[in-house]
């Protein structure tokens, strides 16, 4: 893979921080993420001229969509939880996306391609040590970098929550593909690739999401299948190194958590562990060798935990549709409006659709609809699969969990979007490039 340069790497940084939202100062809001957010906000406006990109779909859709939820929050008798925070998010979210355009429609195809392939490298290094701490169970060494250990049978890293993680991750294996479109990998340099795909994908594995693993499962065979008819030359070899590797990860994460090498997970962990302790200087487990092995899975085709997970979704989508019946054209607001079994403790209902409904109603529904479908149009007219296949799994994911708050979230319509416009991913290039 072929060195990024240090804007792509830093830019990249501030992506990642943006879900290490575990990295806050006290108990305020903002941590790292936001503040490098907000600096490169400022810098857009005064030399990138940010604000004449607010007739772009995206910041179109981002004011529609605040404006609604302002005027909902006033009208509105039902106030939601966290109704202040989600707001908060919403502004800064909007900010954050006129930020990334500003910078991204002003750069080269290279420089695109250079944070592309960022967006891939970072990842995998900041979740290196993340990643040796959920296999070892080395809480103390976790606590000293700030490593969110709340979820003990997730990876997490800097994430308050995993989710924010697996979004992150969500969509970097279809533009691996992108960029490396072209790559011509044979003998020990297809071997090296072929494991680093594996290594990655097992990475995102172990973010223990149900709804990751199913968006890869339909998203990859996707992908494969629309780029067969689009692409030609069609790089079969590229495809199939990463469709085997998904498959030999999954397989191997089912057999060392869930199967017969668990065993042997258990005390692979233990060496490790007494290793990191003479190391880092750490004190040993009571009791002798540590025992810890991530949670099995709740089923066999599964990587989560709640068997009742279906059930749970279900009745927090019909409380929220129950929510959205009370105010259907505006709905109530920012805020959390389901709930489980005490109307009292309100939640949010997991899912776009749901949640988006009883927020900002039909009005705001219809106008995310209207720019996403405009994205999904243009990916076709381009015939760019890699954005086709990322617009899809966003989608997938985005039926069990709520993120459009999510900064990165916007940023990946955003990079679509324009990898679409300037044909980034669909070009001929003169001379493949190296790998």
């Amino acid at each position: 893979m072929s060195k990024v340069n240090s804007i792509a790497i830093g830019a990249a940084l501030v992506v990642f921080a943006s879900v290490a939202t575990a990295l806050r100062f006290g108990s305020m809001p903002i941590g790292i993420g936001e503040v490098a957010v907000m600096l490169l906000f400022i810098w857009a406006l005064r030399y990138r001229q940010a604000l004449r990109y607010l007739t772009h779909p995206v910041m179109l859709f981002w004011m529609g969509f605040i404006a609604i939820a302002a005027v909902a929050m006033l009208l509105g008798t039902v106030k939601g939880a966290s109704s202040t925070h989600t707001a908060a998010a919403y502004l800064y979210s909007g900010c954050f996306s006129l930020m990334a355009i500003a910078c991204l429609e002003q750069a080269s195809k290279q420089q695109f391609e250079s944070f592309i392939k960022a967006l891939v490298v970072i990842p995998g290094l900041m979740l290196l040590i993340p990643f040796l701490c959920f296999a070892t169970d080395a809480n103390e060494l976790a606590g000293m970098l700030g490593i969110n250990t709340d979820f003990p049978s997730r990876l997490s890293a800097w994430s308050t929550n995993p989710n924010q993680l697996g979004l992150l991750l969500l969509p970097i294996p279809f533009w691996l593909l992108a960029v490396y479109r072209d790559a011509k990998w044979q003998g020990k340099r297809w071997l090296r690739n072929f494991g680093l795909i594996w290594a990655f994908f097992v990475l995102g594995i172990c973010v223990r999401s149900d709804a990751l693993l199913l968006a890869w499962f339909i998203g990859l065979p996707l992908l494969t299948g629309v780029a067969l008819v689009w692409a030609k030359p069609f790089n079969w070899r590229l495809f199939g190194t990463t469709l085997a590797a998904f498959v030999l990860a999954f397989a191997s994460f089912k057999f060392m958590v869930d199967g017969p090498g668990r065993d042997q997970l258990v005390k692979a962990e233990a060496a490790v562990s007494g290793a990191m302790a003479s190391v880092f200087g750490t004190a040993p487990a009571k009791g002798g060798s540590p025992t810890f092995a991530p949670g099995k899975s709740d089923s066999v085709i599964g990587v989560g935990f709640d068997q009742n997970k279906s059930g749970v979704r279900k009745t927090l989508w019909i409380h929220a549709y129950e929510a959205w019946l009370q105010a259907p054209f505006i709905g109530h607001g920012p805020g959390a409006f389901s709930y489980l079994e005490d109307p009292a403790k309100k939640e949010e209902a997991h899912n776009l659709g749901f949640d988006m409904l009883t927020q900002v109603g039909i009005a705001g529904v219809l106008l995310f609809a209207a720019l996403y479908l405009w994205l999904l149009v243009k990916a076709c007219q381009a015939r760019d699969p890699y954005s086709l296949a990322v617009l899809v799994v966003l989608m997938v994911f985005s039926g069990a969990h709520f993120m459009l708050r999510q900064p990165v979230f916007s940023l990946y319509m955003i990079i679509c979007a324009l990898a679409v416009k300037h044909g980034i991913f669909t070009a001929l290039r003169e001379k493949p490039q190296p790998n």
